[in-house]
């Protein structure tokens, strides 16, 4: 069937000069699929592992693709055509795969930097020889000849025709003849498969052969003084380029253009001064990096280039589905440009190291099937330790089979080691533009693909010992960038990036031909021989890049470290601890080439990202230690004061280190908390943390969850609330990581606080824990601890602990659960040590009349044995001791957050009933010897008014209460409960409802 590569629409505006190219593939809407869960990513269902057997009835996966703008129906598919195909399959556990990929990337992991050797991906985290193998019958059995699956486990290879493709998967093909002429096909429905193998199935690629050919480099223009910015290079006699000894300054045929270097365009030598990296003709030795093409290379354009600069840089081809010499000829200008810029720019600046180029077919005839082939085969070579790629596609028009395929390949990169960075767009915010026509805001893949390092544009001039960098966007082009329609908030963008969704580019680098890259290519029109030109585009960003991980991947601290590997989460860390010292931000400019975009700021935003590297110390940074986290029995050291950590409100621990933030947390983002040397924590030796977290400014219910980064996040939650414009605040005790942060998650925007109380540590120099029998020390409605039966407004209440409730007078800390009720208004309460400084961190927050609230909270005893409670507002209070710390007593351990109850699942607790749960023995809690468990216990479902009572099972009920609520609401609270004899602890509720039990710890 007829194809030929679409050309590009014209550009309106300011963009009308462009005529230039920047590789971009494949195909609009070409294939269909499930959406495959990610790390990072949106998803529609999880994908289990199918049975052996395709039985059941048939499953549609994804869904049809859309027929393209313009495009209309030509008739029925001749029945004869040959489709080859994928069937995409689906990690064993895709969870497990992106929590491997998290832990390999975070310091202080035990896994840090362990990456998969080459050919274990299939056996770790490939499907199980029994999916395959059941996937495989389903196809055999529906008349189709599957292939030998890939090395990797993840594709199954079926070449077969329209008819046979047809019958097998349930759906018609019609032929489509696009708004250029172009005809093509497409699968009239979602493919089915027999249920029991099709929830194995991500996705069936090659169903359709529409695409979007188009690229996106800019024209190459003439390295003469005398010319245009837009013309091409002519009247070049033939001749050779005479060698000459390594310099980064390039050979008379830039040097003696009547062009500055600097200003006109950027030698190696210039560029790489520019950016802080290594200028040497050993630069990036013993590593290899590797380029994606869909277009033949000129192999003289290559040794011209390293003739001009002095290098012998070895250049090695991997042709996938095509084979060397199959194509156009890289020898009209246009064809071969884009690689000859990826490959000589990597030359450059890393002319020690080796460079493969992965060839696929030619960008006018090539499939999603075969860019997926190429980015296939490159991962499993597993040759190459970056990888770089000028050639993508408009989200929004690429299938989510083909996005979901490619998710799991970058998962698998970076499960090995391999750093992935891709060229965000030439076309501004509007990504889509050439695609569909539409200026609507879109952007790029995969430069927003989760596992890949999108690089943005830049405008750069030099002037004597002054460098300037803006945003690129002018007649040229612009920058592409934005939000991603299909991936979800990803964990390392936290409090940097504060969008609904993945936020693209994440760095940036030169990009504007103006300015841009000198290069050899080959244009027969004009010469025999290559010829001098320089040309622009993201395509130049990419592989910059690439060669600054190189370069630090070949440097001492990776050598001693390990290599960069998956580089985002090194690289937003490295922004929010040092951000002036490890990036040049970029702060003027937009990408508003179609329509109106995204404006250059202080600190992240969607056009530069995080701006361009500055070598030296973010080399350091991205080559960090490993670290060791702290493990074992832990003694606690309480705050004289609580401290503030995190308020999005006013951007305290929020954003970049020197550029904070006042955007909310939104939904489904992730708020990382560094608490190792801050706050007067100490810089290592945490083991846990106990934060009062509080939400404000809700926009709807939600739930918030706390963990320590770089580990996988629990099913756990940690505090609820149940609508719009509350403020509720929770206590809980969080397990530190290797890297001294904690996250938090919201699944609703919400603002949010932290306030830490006190830390413990694997020393033995802090306080150990002694578990009481609950005690009520303050009631306000019936004057316990107080001569009062009003209830408090402004006002500080002065309370008795030690000797009070089995207080002794030898505790220094503790333990007690507030709760203010009756409230009328909004208001909080705060406690503290008796005689210190009122703190501005609080404990207990409620917005609203009629509220009953609680929080557990470990308070400094005062040096007179009493603590301070003041009510700001009015409410009754309620203080119920549990527990408090000392010399003696018993140290505390973590454990990986588990839900251990979950009445939902069974029968909710009916009121005046008790339940009996297992503590000892479960989520590594031994089975003896425990004193008390830490747990955050939550009520849902309530149905009426009511609380909840904790204790050791075997003893007596206390009086006091644990969790407090009225009706409709969702409650939670840490509770520190003594565990029974039998290893178990009881829960008591006044009222039917449903409770829920997490474990953070365990004192014994």
């Amino acid at each position: 069937m007829a194809k030929k590569a679409h050309a590009a629409p014209g550009r309106p505006g300011r963009a009308a000069a462009k005529t230039g190219r920047r590789a971009r593939a494949i195909a609009a809407a070409s294939t269909v699929a499930v959406a495959l869960i990610a790390a990072t990513g949106t998803a529609t269902g999880a994908v289990g592992q199918g049975g052996a057997a395709g039985s059941g009835a048939p499953k549609r996966i994804g869904a049809a693709p859309r027929v393209p703008a313009g495009a209309t129906m030509t008739g029925a598919t001749a029945s004869g055509t040959r489709l080859h195909l994928s069937v995409n399959l689906a990690p064993r556990d895709p969870q497990s795969l992106a929590d491997f990929v998290t832990a390999v990337s975070t310091p202080g992991n035990a896994q840090y930097h362990h990456y998969l050797a080459k050919g274990q991906f299939a056996a770790v985290f490939g499907p199980t020889r029994a999916t395959i193998a059941g996937v495989s019958r389903a196809l055999k059995a529906a008349g189709l000849s599957p292939g030998k699956v890939s090395p990797d486990g993840l594709s199954i290879p079926v070449t077969t025709t329209a008819a046979q493709a047809s019958h097998a998967f349930g759906t018609g093909f019609r032929d489509v003849r696009l708004k250029d002429g172009t005809t093509d096909y497409l699968n009239t429905s979602a493919p089915s498969l027999p249920a029991d193998v099709a929830s194995s199935v991500t996705g069936i690629v090659g169903l359709s052969s529409i695409n979007t050919v188009s690229s996106h480099h800019s024209a190459v223009r003439r390295a003469s003084r005398h010319s245009s910015a837009t013309a091409t290079v002519s009247g070049r006699s033939s001749r050779t380029v005479t060698p000459h000894t390594y310099t980064p300054g390039l050979c008379a045929d830039f040097t003696g253009s009547g062009l500055t270097d600097g200003t006109d365009y950027y030698s190696p030598g210039k560029l790489a001064g520019a950016y802080g990296m290594t200028s040497s003709a050993t630069a990036g030795a013993g590593q290899t990096v590797a380029v994606f093409e869909l277009e033949n290379v000129d192999a003289g354009s290559i040794a011209a280039y390293q003739s001009c600069l002095g290098t012998s840089t070895s250049v090695s081809n991997v042709y996938v589905d095509t084979t060397a010499g199959a194509g156009a000829p890289a020898t009209d200008g246009s064809v071969g440009v884009e690689s000859a810029l990826d490959i000589e720019d990597l030359i450059g600046l890393v002319p020690g190291a080796a460079i493969i180029d992965y060839q696929g077919p030619d960008a006018a005839s090539a499939t999603d099937q075969n860019v997926l082939d190429v980015y296939q085969r490159m991962v499993t070579d597993d040759q190459a330790q970056v990888i770089s790629t000028s050639w993508g596609e408009c989200e929004a028009v690429e299938s989510s089979a083909t996005a979901n395929a490619e998710n799991t390949i970058f998962a698998e990169a970076a499960a090995q080691g391999q750093s992935v960075v891709a060229a965000s767009g030439d076309d501004g915010s509007s990504d889509c533009y050439r695609a569909t026509g539409s200026t609507a805001k879109a952007v790029d893949d995969p430069a927003s693909q989760p596992y890949v390092t999108g690089v943005g544009g830049t405008t750069m001039t030099t002037s004597g010992s002054t460098t300037t960098q803006t945003t690129w966007g002018n007649a040229s082009g612009g920058t592409g960038g934005g939000v991603s329609s299909r991936w979800a908030p990803v964990v390392y963008q936290g409090g940097v990036a504060t969008t609904t969704k993945r936020a693209v580019p994440d760095v940036s680098a030169l990009a504007d031909p103006a300015d841009g890259y000198p290069i050899y290519f080959q244009d027969d029109s004009q010469s025999s021989s290559p010829v001098p030109g320089l040309v622009g585009g993201t395509s130049g960003a990419a592989p910059t890049w690439a060669a600054a991980i190189v370069q630090a991947n070949a440097g001492t601290a990776c050598q001693t470290n390990g290599r960069v590997g998956f580089l985002n989460n090194a690289l937003y860390k490295a922004a929010r601890s040092s951000y002036p010292t490890n990036f040049w931000d970029v702060t003027s400019g937009d990408n508003s080439v179609y329509a109106t975009g995204y404006t250059a700021a202080a600190g992240y935003d969607e056009v530069t990202g995080l701006g361009s590297p500055k070598g030296a110390g973010l080399t350091t940074a991205l080559c960090a230690a490993k670290g060791t986290a702290a493990t074992g029995a832990s003694t606690f050291h309480p705050l004289s004061s609580p401290k503030r950590l995190l308020d999005t409100r006013n951007g305290t621990g929020w954003g970049l280190s020197s550029i904070p933030t006042t955007k909310p947390l939104v939904a489904g983002g992730t708020a990382p908390v560094k608490i190792e040397g801050a706050g007067g924590i100490p810089s290592s030796g945490v083991t846990a943390v106990v934060l009062n977290l509080t939400v404000t400014g809700t926009t709807g219910a939600g739930s918030l969850t706390a963990w320590a980064d770089g580990t996988s996040k629990p099913s756990t939650s940690n505090l609820h609330w149940t609508g719009a414009s509350q403020t509720i605040a929770a206590s809980t005790t969080v397990k530190v990581a290797g890297d001294g942060v904690v996250d938090l998650y919201t699944s609703s925007t919400t603002h949010l606080i932290a306030d830490v109380q006190g830390y413990y540590t694997s020393g033995t120099t802090g306080s150990k824990y002694t578990a009481l029998t609950p005690a009520r020390l303050l009631d306000t409605r019936s004057k316990v601890g107080i001569s009062t039966t009003s209830k408090i407004s402004n006002k500080v209440i002065s309370l008795k602990v030690r000797g009070h409730g089995g207080v002794p007078t030898a505790a220094t800390s503790v333990v007690l659960n507030l709760t203010a009720t009756q409230t009328v208004g909004g208001g909080y309460l705060e406690a503290y040590p008796e005689g210190a400084t009122r703190p501005t961190a609080s404990n207990v927050n409620w917005s609203a009349t009629g509220t009953t609230i609680p929080n557990l909270v470990v308070v400094p005893i005062g040096s007179d044995g009493n603590v301070s409670i003041y009510v700001h507002g009015t409410s009754h209070v309620i203080a119920d001791v549990s527990g408090y710390f000392s010399t003696s007593g018993s140290a505390f351990d973590t454990v990986t957050p588990l839900r251990l109850l979950d009445t939902r699942q069974t029968t909710a607790l009916g009121s005046g009933k008790t339940l009996a749960l297992q503590i000892s023995g479960r989520d590594a809690i031994p089975s003896t010897g425990v004193k008390a468990v830490v747990l955050t216990v939550t009520v849902t479902g309530t149905t009426g008014s009511g609380y909840l009572s904790a204790w050791a099972d075997g003893g007596s009920r206390p009086t006091a209460s644990n969790l407090n609520w009225v009706q409709g609401k969702t409650i939670a609270n840490q509770v520190i409960v003594p565990v029974g004899s039998d290893g178990k602890v009881d829960f008591y509720t006044s009222s039917t409802t449903n409770v829920i039990a997490d474990v953070a710890g365990y004192i014994g």
